[in-house]
């Protein structure tokens, strides 16, 4: 399973980085910009393909890609008076290949010559040139291990218009917000959606009893719920809903339910999670009354602060915890989070952690509550054509909430730096989702899809954002900016970014091993 789960996380990322690049070359060449390389990937070259003037490479580490397009980065020239190189040229006396090591053993026998005068961008619509010699315009630089085609000024990618280089930038996160859009679409297709009545609102039938849950066994499909404990006016799935939000303290959970024309009653013992920590219920508690930890979900506080399933909770901070109800008080009032301290019975002895707990406000901006109640049921689905095809914008516009939510929150107190995932993390949660099916795996790959999009439009130096808005600084002022500052502007945020990256991928490495 772990082989499947690198295989998965490899094809993740690999998509998502593959169409965000994509969509900055396919603009590039459409603006007649010169791509020298496109590669997924960053670190040494597993596999590379030159087709055209542009070389396709598949890099080892999966966490990055780009395109090297020319006139982005302010570069020496390549070629400087007084320089000694060697050429080759072609049937009509034209230079093509400009060897820089004069020692290349490949190229003796190729003229070798010393630069005089030079002009190798023809930017003001000079023929190129070395001395007297013209030179092609996809002429060749020769090194030992590369070959990179000689970019004349106006297939650079700064003589382009405004209007083309904001397209040739917004176009990698917009391929993230497309795939994103027609993941969502595919995942409303495959689920179909709650069936409404007449009023818009869910049906309260059951579509679907999930194996291995509490109403298995005890709940059929086709049954409608009409009470929950002593509330017996449920007439949808929000009113179902709340009412097991009511009575989610219940150990022994009464369901009335309407099966072929008749009232009938059942009780089951329905599944407690807590996300402000990251546990729920033990379903093979001997005591169902007694408040024993069941799953202890992969990168939470609970995991992190080293409680494990069998883990009986004593006392939070100073309140006795003798049931499950005391627990759910103890959380819902550390409403903003911060830490708990948990004492919990292992083994008949006493063991005390520090959790740092989830707010009320962090959890919701990610969708979900402090705790809540389950068991394991969920409404008929139908197939309906015109949702699945708004679920492409409902699903975009939902993850980006989410994520500007997140952000907003780093920013202010509720987020900070160790709760951020990287490459570990994502390697993580990519396993997680490929784990359990291939929904969950395609709703993370657009999450991940739309994240990728939107934190390149952040308007930070080094990330395409910051290029935007130098574009947008050149509009305003009809003045472009000193490319030697925006080079030094990208390259130092960069350096702060993989710091930040290396941060990140440490705690990640604690969280996994914790």
């Amino acid at each position: 399973m772990f082989i499947f789960s690198i295989i998965a996380f490899v094809l993740v990322l690999g998509i998502v980085i593959m169409l965000h690049e994509l969509g900055h070359m396919i603009m590039a060449k459409r603006a007649g910009i010169l791509c020298h390389e496109f590669s997924v990937g960053m670190g040494p070259i597993l596999y590379k393909k030159k087709k055209g003037e542009t070389l396709y490479a598949l890099r080892a580490i999966p966490i990055g890609g780009y395109v090297m397009m020319a006139g982005e980065e302010v570069n020496e020239d390549m070629v400087k008076v007084g320089q000694t190189l060697r050429i080759l040229k072609d049937d009509n006396g034209k230079i093509t290949h400009m060897i820089m090591d004069v020692d290349d053993s490949r190229y003796q026998h190729a003229e070798k010559i010393k630069v005089d005068s030079v002009d190798l961008t023809g930017k003001d619509g000079d023929p190129l040139h070395i001395n007297d010699e013209l030179v092609d315009n996809e002429a060749f630089y020769v090194f030992k291990n590369k070959k990179l085609q000689v970019a004349p000024y106006d297939r650079s990618f700064e003589s382009k218009t405004l209007l083309e280089r904001f397209l040739t930038i917004f176009a990698g996160p917009f391929m993230n917000f497309i795939l994103a859009f027609f993941l969502f679409i595919i995942i409303g297709f495959m689920t179909g959606f709650p069936q409404a009545d007449a009023d818009g609102n869910i049906t309260n039938e059951i579509g679907v009893v999930e194996p291995g849950h509490p109403a298995e066994n005890v709940v059929e499909i086709g049954d409608r719920v009409v009470g929950v404990e002593d509330t017996m006016d449920i007439e949808n799935w929000d009113t179902f809903s709340q009412a097991m939000q009511t009575h989610r303290a219940e150990r022994e959970l009464t369901l009335h339910l309407e099966r072929d024309g008749e009232v009938i009653e059942e009780t089951l013992t329905p599944n407690i999670q807590i996300f402000s920590i990251g546990v729920s219920s033990n379903p093979d508690a001997s005591d169902p009354h007694e408040v024993s930890i069941g799953e202890v979900q992969q990168n939470t506080p609970a995991r992190e602060a080293g409680l494990t399933q069998g883990d009986v909770i004593t006392r939070v901070n100073d309140t006795t915890i003798d049931t499950w109800g005391d627990l759910l008080q103890s959380m819902d009032d550390n409403e903003a989070g911060g830490t708990l301290e948990i004492e919990v019975l292992r083994d008949g002895e006493t063991h005390t952690y520090d959790v740092d707990a989830y707010g009320r406000e962090l959890l919701e901006s990610q969708g979900a509550r402090i705790a809540q109640v389950t068991i394991g049921v969920s409404p008929v689905h139908e197939f309906n054509f015109s949702q699945s095809l708004m679920s492409g914008f409902t699903g975009v516009a939902g993850a980006s909430t989410m994520i500007f939510d997140t952000l907003r929150m780093l920013f202010g107190d509720t987020v900070g730096v160790g709760d951020l995932a990287g490459p570990v993390g994502i390697f993580s949660m990519t396993s997680t989702a490929f784990q359990q099916g291939v929904i969950t795996l395609l709703n993370w790959v657009a999450f991940l899809s739309v994240n990728l999009g939107i934190l390149n439009l952040l308007p930070i130096p080094a990330l395409d954002g910051g290029r935007i808005v130098f574009i947008g600084y050149e509009a305003i002022t009809r003045r472009k900016v000193n490319k030697t500052i925006e080079n030094y502007l990208h390259m130092i945020m960069f350096i702060l970014l993989l710091t930040l990256l290396l941060v990140v991928t440490y705690n990640d490495i604690l969280r996994l091993f914790n």
